[in-house]
């Protein structure tokens, strides 16, 4: 029975270091701020910047007004730097200002398969394990805002390979391969939105039962 001891102990001691982590860590908005990039910021900075960046193109190489196809590529380059450096800047201004964190990945003490275990129950695909909560709600934060990031900053390097992928731009054989490269990109940002939207509503599902427990 001492061996069973030793390992139950050893459990605890990660799972204690586990909950320590979790303390102080919450969502205080990361929903809203993608919200508002995507609806608000974005758009609007693609509709600025596409133009200016393909007159500016125009005027710098005096192209001729009905020739202003062959500069899209000037304007989807600076909506390229602007997707960047503002993603960067919002994420920095906005998205992390929106989450208590923690120094140290709340996980870091589990183990392989209870780390696995945390990160299925977040995202809706295993039972709820009450008993460790608060590590799985601090869990949930972590993962939420690492994916907030990810969210910020894909349109960037998606906008990197929409020029290739039109034909009028690419002018080159293989555009169609590149146009399966930006559909790709875009499902897996859907996916990405969907792993978000998820541990927001782990998070919102078991609120109430946080605050009882902290009550208790």
């Amino acid at each position: 029975m001492s061996g069973i001891d030793d390992l139950m102990a050893e459990s605890n001691d990660r799972w204690a270091s586990a909950r320590r982590r979790a303390q102080g860590i919450a969502d205080n908005g990361l929903g809203e701020a993608v919200k508002t990039y995507y609806v608000f910021y974005l758009p609007v900075g693609f509709v600025v910047l596409l133009p200016i960046g393909t007159i500016g193109g125009m005027l710098a190489l005096g192209g001729a007004l009905a020739d202003w196809s062959s500069y899209l590529l000037f304007g989807f380059f600076l909506a390229l730097l602007g997707a960047l450096i503002g993603g960067l800047v919002y994420n920095a201004k906005k998205v992390r200002p929106a989450a208590e964190l923690g120094r140290i990945d709340v996980l870091f003490s589990l183990q392989e398969h209870e780390q696995k275990h945390v990160r299925r129950q977040i995202l809706g695909k295993a039972a709820l394990d009450v008993e460790h909560l608060a590590v799985t709600r601090g869990a949930a934060v972590q993962l939420r805002k690492n994916l907030a990031t990810q969210l910020i900053l894909a349109p960037a390097f998606l906008t990197a390979f929409i020029p290739q992928a039109i034909p009028l731009l690419a002018r080159n054989p293989i555009w169609w391969l590149m146009a399966l490269v930006v559909c790709a990109y875009a499902v897996s940002l859907i996916f990405l939105g969907r792993e978000f939207r998820r541990a927001g509503r782990f998070l919102t599902w078991t609120a109430d039962r946080a605050s009882a427990a902290k009550d208790t």
